[in-house]
């Protein structure tokens, strides 16, 4: 079953938040060469077991809401 919010981005990270966590930790912004590093090593990072965070988030969305009524989004 398919609804009109299957196509919607449920989390983004932008380059501007990449560049403020940069700024915070380093203090200053990335090169255009750590920039993409840093993009490529985000994109494993959370590509790493994916699997595993799905199950986990979604059994803890069901537990969690086991009695609360359904929102619709």
């Amino acid at each position: 079953m398919t609804n009109e919010h299957d196509n919607e981005a449920a989390f983004i990270i932008t380059i501007g938040d990449i560049q403020l966590e940069s700024v915070r930790l380093i203090g200053r912004k990335l090169t255009d060469l750590e920039l993409y590093t840093a993009i490529k090593d985000i994109d494993s990072g959370l590509s790493f077991d994916i699997n595993t965070v799905f199950k986990t988030a979604i059994e803890d969305a069901v537990d969690k809401n086991r009695n609360i009524t359904a929102l619709s989004f």
